[in-house]
């Protein structure tokens, strides 16, 4: 993980950002373990791309962020990181904001099998919506908890001060989670 921390802190002209989405991003993973099914391999793709989100930030002129830290990503040399766990990395960076997944338009989320598609759509869901929990790249959230019922997802959020504007932050970015877990999500401060 020492190679992904130091590019992050190279390319990332916000680390403070990328630790703080990394971290929600795997709480969420871990308190939606129920719906997802997934494992540590998927919780440090998770990892990667979540500290990875950014990047492109460093070439970017007018927006487009999203696809430059995925190409960026594709041209990374990772040590240890099979090629198609680098490109889902890049992937969920890509799909972290802006189009949701899909097959019809973006050629390289349509090369992969259904699998591969599924665990880039839950990744790309759990990190947009811990992007949206530090819209303002303030920290304010300090933890999440997660209660999966039937038909809804409750997060709990501990923070210090006001959190409107990351719950709506979250709530803009939580779609694709959404469609996934099958269940609407709340936020509690």
């Amino acid at each position: 993980m020492s190679f992904i921390t130091e590019t992050a802190r190279t390319y990332d002209p916000d680390p403070g950002h990328n630790e703080q989405v990394t971290a929600l991003a795997l709480a969420l993973f871990d308190g939606l373990h129920t719906l997802h099914g997934y494992g540590r391999h998927e919780r440090h793709l998770l990892e990667i791309a979540g500290r990875l989100h950014d990047i492109g930030w460093s070439r970017a002129v007018k927006g487009k962020h999203h696809k430059l830290s995925r190409d960026m990503i594709l041209d990374l040399d990772i040590p240890g990181l099979a090629r198609q766990d680098q490109v889902t990395c890049a992937l969920v960076a890509r799909y972290h904001t802006k189009a949701l997944p899909d097959k019809s338009r973006h050629q390289r989320f349509a090369s992969l099998d259904l699998r591969g598609r599924e665990r880039v759509e839950w990744l790309a869901g759990i990190l947009r919506v811990a992007d949206g929990l530090d819209c303002t790249h303030a920290n304010a959230v300090r933890r999440l908890s997660c209660q999966v019922g039937d038909r809804a997802i409750k997060i709990r959020l501990e923070v210090t001060g006001d959190c409107r504007t990351e719950v709506e932050g979250a709530a803009r970015k939580q779609d694709l989670l959404v469609r996934k877990a099958g269940r609407t999500i709340s936020y509690r401060c």
